[in-house]
């Protein structure tokens, strides 16, 4: 089984503390970024229902990327749950991959021309799609000299996620090092899930685990049949 390389966790003391602590341990601040990560759903919130999710991405106030994730259920496979991630660049370069997103979204398109975050957020707006979910987050990245990272996320709407990479040690160690027991917990919710529970009271992804024990299938959309069956099969 592959070691695990990176971890998220919350933390219990001032952020102020951790950043002094992890300075005193070697890292140094190689950059702050701001981001803007905004998700589409339908309006009455499919996606998010059925453990998906699509998201345009602006780096520093400018277009970055486009994403589609989810989340698939694999009953005989030893990690039962995988993860389908689909990414491309802003402005669109490779236009298949988005033409795949659109079809399992079921959204028309006609456009000729296709560049920016914009004008993806108007051809979803059209099909039905709405943009309610918003998370702008000032984003910190400490690096050591060991390929260690600690990525520091200020969200709005959501409060301070930590992600801790780690290439040579065992993450969960780490944070041991530099952190008491009392002073932080791991943390498995993504941070859409997270922003979606404190401002819309949205729960459900805690019933996804119930949901795939009972029936694997119960998210596959009737054009995913062939995808999810290629999943099984590999």
């Amino acid at each position: 089984m592959a070691r695990e390389r990176e971890i998220k966790i919350e933390l219990h003391i001032p952020l102020e503390t951790f950043i002094g602590r992890i300075k005193e341990s070697g890292f140094e601040k190689e950059k702050e970024i701001s981001q803007r990560d905004h998700y589409f759903d339908t309006l009455d919130w499919r996606l998010y229902k059925t453990a998906a999710a699509f998201r345009i991405r602006q780096v520093n106030g400018k277009d970055h990327s486009f994403a589609f994730k989810k989340m698939f259920c694999l009953p005989k496979k030893h990690d039962r749950l995988y993860i389908e991630e689909i990414e491309g660049g802003l402005p669109v370069a490779d236009r298949d991959k988005l033409d795949y997103i659109f079809k399992r979204l079921g959204v028309d398109d006609k456009s000729l021309e296709l560049s920016n975050g914009e004008s993806l957020a108007k051809i979803l707006s059209e099909n039905g799609f709405q943009g309610e979910q918003i998370l702008a987050k000032t984003r910190q990245i400490f690096k050591n000299g060991q390929e260690d990272e600690i990525v520091v996320d200020d969200v709005e709407n959501v409060g301070t996620i930590v992600e801790l990479e780690c290439q040579n040690d065992e993450p969960l160690d780490f944070a041991g090092t530099i952190l008491k027991d009392d002073e932080w917990s791991r943390s498995v919710l993504g941070t859409s899930y997270i922003w979606l529970e404190k401002v819309k009271g949205f729960t459900d992804y805690l019933e996804y685990q119930t949901r795939f024990d009972k029936n694997p299938e119960w998210n596959v959309w009737e054009n995913e049949k062939e995808i999810y069956e290629h999943f099984l099969s590999e």
